[in-house]
């Protein structure tokens, strides 16, 4: 299945049908890290929109994680995940633990530091 198709289901409220399609694709080794981050990315929004915030915020931090597989300089990396630790600690705070908060908190802390 396509992405397309992904986004057909997500716009129909079929989240959990979404996810395994995108999941598929955030795994793909065919796929670019930059392609597999914003899979992951799709992920975390669908179990967001599934009130699942623990595993939306894991799912932003496998898309950070994607983008520092990227070849790129770490200045430029830190600023693209920046704002994807920021909604994984967003995540956390409405069903994370306190570690998963603590986590997500340091983690944004050190790419404001390294985009600097």
């Amino acid at each position: 299945m396509s992405l397309k198709e992904a986004m057909v289901l997500m716009n129909g409220r079929e989240y959990g049908r979404a996810i395994s399609i995108l999941e598929e694709g955030a795994s793909s080794a065919s796929r670019s890290p930059t392609e597999r981050a914003e899979y992951c990315e799709w992920v975390a929004e669908c179990h967001k929109q599934m009130e699942d915030y623990k595993m939306s915020g894991d799912w932003y931090l496998e898309a950070v994680k994607r983008i520092f597989s990227q070849q790129l300089d770490v200045r430029s990396k830190a600023r693209q995940a920046l704002p994807l630790s920021q909604k994984a600690l967003d995540s956390f705070k409405q069903g994370g633990t306190a570690a998963d908060v603590m986590e997500a908190s340091m983690l944004k802390q050190r790419l404001l530091d390294l985009s600097k």
